[in-house]
């Protein structure tokens, strides 16, 4: 005996088995943990720009930005790999830094940036710059170096465990530090 299905049954069929499934789905998705989504909405990176420069001349010094990747995340500015330049006006000397993340809040005025190492080149002379971590506050001007800072050249080293500086130049030390002088070796005999 032979059973014979005319095909507007099937297709009937499939028709029925497709909504069915299609209920399934929806209602699988009803149920999502609605705090996990939450969680993944809010860790989900805001603007991304890559490759920003920029130059800016303050106080007749020009400075120069590299970022070669930024993300904005509840409003702080979020940095990887900064290379930033200060040209001394008058040709009187070049800083060079280069910080491995940072941080930037434009509502405080204020920048925090982690691994920086530089090289300060002024009057014939080039210092090389370690910190872990440097800190800046537009409000009072401040440059802090609160886990350490380390200067030195071929003279001359200084190592502290917490430094700060503004505009004058002078490096207090917060917690003492250790300076060497050494005499230069002569480079001819």
């Amino acid at each position: 005996m032979k059973i014979r299905i005319s095909p507007k049954k099937i297709i009937l069929a499939l028709v029925i088995l497709g909504t069915v499934r299609l209920v399934q789905y929806a209602i699988s998705d009803m149920n999502l943990d609605i705090d996990l989504l939450r969680e993944s909405l809010l860790n989900m990176p805001g603007m991304v720009m890559e490759n920003i420069r920029f130059s800016r001349e303050i106080s007749g010094d020009l400075w120069q930005v590299k970022l070669p990747y930024v993300e904005e995340k509840n409003k702080l500015l979020i940095f990887m790999s900064a290379d930033i330049s200060r040209t001394l006006s008058g040709d009187k000397g070049r800083w060079s830094f280069f910080g491995r993340t940072g941080t930037y809040s434009d509502d405080a005025k204020t920048a925090s940036i982690t691994g920086l190492t530089g090289t300060l080149q002024e009057n014939n002379r080039t210092w090389v710059l370690e910190s872990p971590k440097f800190t800046w506050q537009d409000k009072n001007t401040t440059f802090t170096f609160p886990e350490g800072l380390t200067i030195r050249d071929e003279e001359f080293s200084l190592v502290t465990p917490v430094a700060s500086t503004d505009n004058s130049r002078v490096i207090l030390l917060q917690h003492g530090g250790v300076i060497r002088w050494r005499k230069a070796k002569s480079l001819t005999r």
